[in-house]
């Protein structure tokens, strides 16, 4: 079973591979780090904090991207161990720095995807350029080669799951 993944993850791989081009690079790479750390999502979080009366939603959003944070880096990569895709490809050949934590779930995904729904519970109004972002972010980690198909979707679960518990628990 975890070949067949493997190898379909190796086929949606090569396929969004025939679609680089120049501008895209540029795109993707400025989606990847806006993602770094979730930083896109702490800069709204932040906004949110300073600008709306309910402080709560703010701290709410902080809260998952530990809670994602935590599991999916230093519990679930632990655990599964997953090598990069672009661990075979050469420096020069990618277009960000080789990223040097394990594959699986992917970080990026996970806080997206996290912030989103939270944002989108408590503002539902935002919630479809929030989840355009989240999985243009996730998209740009496979356009990169540093994640799986499976990494993003894993990560897709971990982050929705997480901020249903936050939501529900806080």
């Amino acid at each position: 079973m975890f070949e067949n993944i493997k190898t379909l993850d190796e086929k949606i791989l090569k396929s969004i591979s025939k679609i680089r081009k120049p501008f895209l690079d540029r795109i993707m790479v400025f989606l990847t780090r806006i993602g770094n750390t979730g930083l896109v999502w702490l800069f709204i979080s932040i906004l949110i904090f300073f600008s709306s009366s309910n402080k709560k939603n703010a701290i709410k959003i902080i809260l998952v991207l530990f809670l994602t944070a935590f599991l999916g880096e230093i519990v679930i990569k632990t655990l599964v161990g997953r090598i990069r895709p672009s661990k075979s490809i050469s420096q020069k050949n990618l277009l960000i720095k080789k990223p040097i934590t394990y594959s699986f779930p992917s970080g990026h995904t996970s806080s997206s995807f996290a912030a989103a729904l939270m944002i989108s519970f408590e503002y539902p109004a935002f919630a479809f350029p929030v989840f355009i972002l989240a999985s243009l972010i996730a998209f740009s980690r496979l356009y990169l080669k540093v994640h799986y198909p499976s990494d993003v979707l894993a990560g897709m679960v971990l982050g929705l799951v997480c901020s249903i518990a936050i939501n529900y628990f806080v």
